[in-house]
């Protein structure tokens, strides 16, 4: 998907639903409030789950005036994930992590700081990331803006960055750039889930230490020293 397409799925989704997404900081205070408790509603119960009734109790609203702006539940769904779909393809999500790789220290020290980051990326946008991933299971629109529109802008700068860094023999030159870049995005994600769900049994160091131990297996596997 080209920018123009993605721009031209936009409009489409926009004038299906009336959508007026030209004006993301200019809302209403009913707007902002309404936006704001369906972020948590449906991170918390699923869209499947919400219900336009009990989105307008918690913004303080009346029902209709969710109709009245978004016309329907989902029309109020695309609203929120829209924008936040754009942000994350947008070039400054893997800005600030190729910054990381270009400083001049060492590169166990980089690795730390850019898992760091992508943590803290994560963490301050989670319930929209969350809505995000459990509703395209659903949307096929929202599943074919993140396969095409994400996919498609963020994944080829940071495998290019992976590639020069597997030819300055920084990483492994025998595993593909993709099954290096997952690493990074899986042990980043699994680390939030058990910081978040069983921080027990699964994060009981602090974040600091987490981070370097992360950093450790990504460089250095888990095997033993009779792995082999």
């Amino acid at each position: 998907m080209t920018e123009k397409d993605w721009e031209k799925w936009v409009r489409m989704i926009a004038d299906e639903y009336d959508l007026d997404l030209g004006k993301t900081n200019k809302e209403t205070l009913k707007q902002k409030k309404i936006l704001e408790a369906a972020i948590h509603i449906f991170a918390e119960k699923g869209f499947s789950g919400s219900s336009t009734s009990e989105i307008a109790e918690r913004a303080g609203v009346a029902e209709a005036t969710i109709f009245k702006h978004y016309r329907t539940k989902k029309g109020l769904l695309l609203r929120l994930v829209i924008p936040a779909i754009a942000k994350v393809a947008s070039p400054w999500i893997t800005r600030s992590a190729l910054k990381i790789l270009e400083q001049d220290k060492p590169f166990r020290e980089r690795v730390e700081d850019v898992i760091l980051d992508r943590v803290l990326l994560i963490e301050t946008n989670w319930k929209k990331i969350k809505i995000i991933l459990v509703e395209s299971l659903f949307h096929p629109e929202l599943r074919e803006a993140i396969q095409t529109h994400v996919a498609k802008s963020v994944f080829p700068v940071m495998s290019e960055k992976i590639k020069q860094l597997q030819a300055e023999g920084e990483l492994r030159r025998d595993l593909p750039d993709y099954v290096l870049l997952r690493s990074v995005i899986s042990m980043a994600i699994g680390y939030l889930l058990a910081r978040n769900v069983f921080p027990e049994q699964l994060a009981q160091s602090e974040e600091k230490d987490e981070i370097s131990m992360i950093a450790e297996v990504l460089l250095k596997g888990v095997g033993g020293s009779h792995g082999d």
